[in-house]
């Protein structure tokens, strides 16, 4: 299963990845090209928008250049991306000069092998266009090593999302993320309960934008994350839940503290951005109190405007009386039953 940070519909060259360095892709396209004597190398990705050309070696002609988006259609990228993994050698005479496009004109042969993601998704493929070989099943092997080393390079990308997501700082805010909060945030209750502090739970968020009277941006939630930190103590546990939600570990006197603090942070991000309107709820504990901290966070959480289920359309329908007035103009009816 990949990363949930990585989108694998995503075009690498729309994504910040430093793990992959898509020179080296490109070097190894130039190999391949000179090994071959081929009239180029290219790997293409499928991604949401088609297929697009990652990397390819260096050409006279301006054709199969990084960026270069082909349709999801193209039913030659289909079968060499869902081949099996030794690849194929295709003669494009097979295809219809309608179903290729043009860039393909002069182009007799493909050997190919496809690439795929570590939890065996297919990312796309590595081509190699008008090969010189004397036994193409024989000489398509001298792909695999590059297969694997862009395949490894792949994974490489996935584990360092895993230690990422896996971090305990948030990189937007430098608070600690929801992996932090759940490794502190207990130890902290423990200490407190030991020393008979009152604790609360608080979680803080943005209205979404349908409320809000300005579209909600990434500095308007770094912006509430620095009022958040400025506003507790030391002792006090807070980080950026996810996106768009910040939770507090706060020890205090009473309940009272807890609503203190909510209105402080309301109030400063009034004075920051008054067009900024703020979400906030709690749930509040003793130090005599058993209530483990995963219940008492989803019981505050679950009090967010954002959090609560739509309410369902009541239908207009006719609103039955109470009381039958039926009854009133029976002069035998029995007053016990009204």
């Amino acid at each position: 299963m990949l990363p949930e940070t990585i989108n694998p519909n995503l075009s690498l060259l729309d994504s910040d990845n430093q793990q992959v360095n898509l020179t080296r892709w490109m070097h190894q396209c130039e190999l391949i090209k000179s090994y071959y004597n081929a009239n180029t190398v290219f790997i293409f990705q499928k991604t949401s928008a088609g297929f697009e050309i990652i990397v390819s070696a260096i050409t006279e002609t301006p054709q199969f250049t990084a960026g270069t988006l082909y349709p999801a259609e193209l039913e030659l990228f289909k079968q060499i991306q869902n081949s099996q993994p030794d690849g194929l050698y295709q003669n494009l005479g097979s295809f219809m000069l309608d179903d290729l496009p043009r860039d393909f004109d002069g182009i007799q042969h493909i050997l190919s092998r496809p690439i795929a993601w570590p939890d065996g998704s297919q990312f796309g493929a590595l081509c190699v266009l008008n090969p010189h070989m004397a036994e193409p099943l024989a000489n398509a092997a001298m792909l695999e090593p590059f297969q694997i080393l862009l395949q490894q390079e792949l994974s490489l990308l996935c584990q360092n999302h895993r230690i990422e997501s896996l971090s305990m700082r948030d990189q937007e805010t430098g608070m600690l993320n929801h992996y932090g909060f759940l490794m502190m945030a207990p130890r902290q209750l423990n200490l407190g309960r030991r020393f008979g502090a009152h604790a609360g739970i608080i979680f803080f968020e943005l209205l979404s934008p349908d409320n809000a009277p300005v579209p909600l941006e990434d500095n308007h939630h770094r912006l509430l994350g620095k009022l958040i930190q400025d506003t507790i103590r030391t002792a006090d546990v807070a980080a950026h839940y996810n996106t768009t939600q910040f939770v507090v570990l706060a020890f205090v006197d009473g309940e009272r503290d807890i609503q203190h603090i909510m209105k402080r942070v309301e109030k400063q991000l009034e004075q920051q951005n008054h067009q900024l309107k703020l979400d906030a709820s709690y749930s509040f504990f003793t130090p005599k109190s058993s209530a483990k901290l995963a219940p008492m966070m989803e019981l505050a959480r679950g009090k967010l405007d954002s959090m609560r289920p739509a309410m369902p359309e009541i239908e207009d329908s006719p609103i039955k009386p109470a009381i039958d007035s039926s009854l009133y103009d029976n002069p035998a009816a029995d007053s016990a039953a009204l």
